[in-house]
């Protein structure tokens, strides 16, 4: 069955009318807060001055994203003014984080930036971002619950909050509906378990050659596999990535390894998840396109699914003993040594506000972390996936990873470590405990 795509901007410019004059007009009409964009300062005396934002990269979406804020927030003339600094052309986290480091080295840091889940415990113990609770606890009109939680929590260390999140993730299962009807394999339900996923997907398995098909994908190596796609399966049973101090790695040890194992033996054991090699198409895009896959453990961004020429929807993620999935965002901080943090507040209370979320649900993001604005633009049943709003429900079992040093590189270690594991070379806990060594240089590594 072809499903004929209607775009989420086009659906989002007249369900949530934030375009971006509508923007322009809603920051300034007092706007800023969650809610109704009020000062929320009180008896204090009213921020003055200049506010240096970094935004994310230098590309025409970025600008797209910040520009109207920024305008309807100076056209208020309340005394606060902000500036545009942009990061360089495709720039991310580890960028962000060099450059906000070497701003500080220079004595010239931006006030307030985008940030990432990845680096936002470095800058931290760096001590470059700034505590924001006071604000958040003096601020009447700001209502930090209406963010999700779990998205927040990846700013908040120690007590301290760090920053606040602009969009978010979680993990989910991409599931084509038309493998399952084809195979009369009844679809996942909420409460379904990883020997669900096994039988379903063994049921979709099937075919050799070009028609081969497979029932799962993305949880053992190949197209849309990162190592984060397994650690959902750890923690449901008990393990994690690293200890509590967050020093030692772990993923080597019981119960983790073993989780790790059974995903592996998916491809090699019970022939339901394509090898590596095996993969239909060149990228992930292709690979679902093909029709040939049933289930892809993935996260809730569906820019490789909305094309397909057949019916699909997504599924939570089986759970274990307990249940839990994986979460991770983009936000902003306020620099420790920004100048005017009050200023600055103004402006991050802008960005956190509930127009800024529909001018951003309207550019793109997929899931903003305002729930209002998400609820919205996700249970509109004319876009898929139709059961949009499971990605959103998932933050409430949600967790980050235990983010810590050099955690790009570890994360790229444990890949490197796995990629023999999915071939069937060696087993799980043979691959991954020769990288604790190296695993925990890299846990202890401060960035410079």
């Amino acid at each position: 069955m072809i499903i004929h795509q209607m775009t989420r901007r086009r659906w989002l410019s007249g369900a949530l009318g934030a375009t971006a004059a509508g923007v322009l007009a809603a920051c300034g009409a007092g706007g800023g807060t969650s809610e109704s964009g009020g000062t929320g300062t009180g008896a204090q005396s009213k921020p003055q001055g200049k506010v240096q934002f970094m935004s994310q990269n230098a590309s025409p979406g970025d600008e797209e994203r910040y520009r109207p804020i920024i305008d309807g927030f100076n056209n208020r003339n309340t005394g606060v003014t902000v500036e545009l600094l942009q990061n360089a052309e495709g720039g991310g986290g580890v960028e962000a984080q060099s450059k906000v480091i070497a701003l500080t080295a220079a004595g010239t840091p931006p006030d307030l930036f985008w940030t990432h889940a990845y680096v936002a415990p470095n800058l931290a113990k760096l001590g470059l971002t700034a505590d924001i609770n006071p604000y958040i606890k003096r601020d009447r009109e700001f209502k930090l619950n209406s963010l999700y939680e779990a998205p927040v929590k990846d700013y908040e260390i120690d007590g301290k909050q760090y920053g606040l999140p602009r969009e978010a993730t979680t993990m989910i299962v991409i599931v084509n509906k038309e493998l399952f009807q084809k195979n009369g394999v009844a679809l996942p339900k909420a409460d379904w378990t990883w020997d669900d996923f096994l039988k379903a997907a063994q049921q979709m398995s099937k075919g050799s050659g070009s028609q081969q098909t497979w029932g799962a994908a993305g949880v053992a190596g190949g197209q849309g596999m990162s190592p984060f796609n397994i650690y959902p399966k750890v923690w449901q049973e008990g393990g994690d990535i690293v200890d509590k101090s967050r020093t030692k790695f772990t993923l080597h040890q019981s119960p983790a390894v073993e989780q790790v194992q059974w995903l592996a033996d998916l491809v090699n054991k019970q022939r339901v998840h394509p090898a590596p090699t095996e993969f239909p198409g060149s990228n992930l895009q292709e690979s679902w396109n093909s029709g040939r896959i049933g289930m892809y453990v993935q996260i809730s961004v569906y820019t490789n699914y909305n094309r397909a020429q057949f019916d699909w929807d997504i599924a939570p993620l089986p759970s274990g003993k307990t249940k839990a999935t994986r979460t991770a965002s983009a936000g902003h901080s306020v620099a420790t040594g920004s100048k005017n943090k009050d200023a600055s507040w103004e402006f991050l209370k802008t960005l956190a506000s509930k127009p800024t979320y529909e001018h951003w649900a309207n550019t793109g993001l997929t899931i903003p972390t305002h729930k209002q604005v998400a609820e919205a633009m996700m249970t509109n049943p004319a876009q898929p996936p139709k059961s949009a709003k499971i990605a959103l429900d998932a933050f409430s079992y949600a967790r980050s990873e235990p983010i810590s040093g050099d955690w790009g590189n570890v994360g790229a270690e444990v890949g490197k470590a796995l990629a023999p594991v999915w071939s069937g070379q060696v087993d799980a806990k043979g691959a991954l405990t020769p990288i604790v060594q190296t695993v925990e240089s890299l846990l202890t590594k401060v960035p410079g």
